[in-house]
């Protein structure tokens, strides 16, 4: 199997140290092949995609500009893997979708199949295209290695990831100034989250960054897991976080916004509050950081999902679509 990715925006990394960036070992079996992100790197894809035809190679498309590319150039079978709705989210951003509707368009009508992150994905670009080539949702995952089972209630909540406008972060700011559970960001430092810090008249507390593989060490050590969302296309549709998997995986409880996306992937398995409304995520931040027969409750409905899981799922898609 060969994975063509563009490498993060601005830098060169090694193929080891793109690995390494999400905790992952070099794997038998598995080429990566990093594009240069210059001239050369279309050359670099064309190469790879005349050769993968070569050997009738099934294409698996995360890119609809690439996805296209394929099925202008070559007669094969692509398959693409969607977590947005461009032309939707243009249009939410105020833009003119029309570019996007037109990409989205053309491949739709080439691909064999198409894999959606999550339901909300698929449903609404159904609604945007009408009917489909063969389709499935499959939601995210995360390893095996990072389950974990806790010992002791641990201390505080925790809100691991970045910390980007729709994600809904300002209002868990303003929760953790009504709140009594002190509130920690983990992934930034005071400064990047200054403003959100003076939301929360000083109340959150922040931590840098730490590798991948230390991540769930972290979430175990936390008594209540944060999962804010903005409402709009990517928090009520289009998300299925891999930090929710994380979470899950982590043995604690969890505390998310309540929308249709979100509860499709988690289930029971959280405490929910209305999106942007900070006093009731306050309340049931504090109820469920305060009662151990809650949290257990939480816990005890948590179904961790693997990538093992989501793989074995893809490959049977995969084989009905080309068989």
């Amino acid at each position: 199997m060969t994975l063509v990715a563009d490498p993060p925006r601005g830098t060169r990394p090694s193929v080891a140290e793109a690995l390494g960036h999400y905790g992952l070992e070099p794997t038998p079996g598995l080429r990566l092949v990093l594009l240069p992100p210059n001239p050369m790197g279309s050359v670099l894809f064309r190469w790879e995609v005349v050769q993968a035809a070569r050997a009738g190679t099934c294409f698996v498309a995360r890119s609809k500009r690439y996805a296209r590319a394929v099925l202008r150039r070559l007669r094969a079978t692509v398959v693409l893997e969607v977590h947005e709705v461009d032309s939707r989210q243009a249009a939410e951003r105020g833009k003119d979708p029309a570019s996007m509707l037109a990409l989205e368009t053309e491949v739709l009508a080439g691909v064999a199949g198409v894999v959606a992150n999550c339901p909300g994905t698929l449903a609404l670009l159904r609604r945007t295209h009408g009917s489909l080539p063969p389709a499935v949702a499959l939601h995210n995952a995360t390893h095996g290695s990072r389950i974990r089972q806790p010992v002791g209630e641990g201390e505080g909540a925790l809100y691991a990831g970045s910390i980007r406008g729709y994600k809904g972060l300002a209002t868990l700011a303003r929760a953790a100034a009504l709140c009594r559970t002190p509130v920690t960001l983990l992934g930034t430092t005071r400064q990047e989250a200054a403003r959100l810090v003076a939301l929360s008249d000083g109340r959150l507390a922040t931590r840098p960054p730490v590798a991948s593989e230390r991540v769930p060490d972290h979430l175990a050590g936390a008594r209540v897991l944060l999962l804010p969302a903005a409402s709009g296309l990517f928090g009520s549709h289009l998300t299925s976080p891999l930090k929710l998997w994380d979470y899950l995986a982590a043995g604690r409880a969890v505390v998310a916004a309540d929308t249709p996306a979100l509860r499709d992937a988690a289930g029971g398995a959280a405490a929910w509050y209305p999106p942007g409304d900070a006093r009731a995520l306050a309340r049931t931040l504090d109820q469920v950081h305060e009662s151990t027969e809650l949290r257990r409750r939480l816990v005890s409905r948590a179904r961790p999902r693997t990538w093992d899981e989501r793989a074995a799922e893809l490959e049977a898609f995969l084989l009905r679509v080309t068989g």
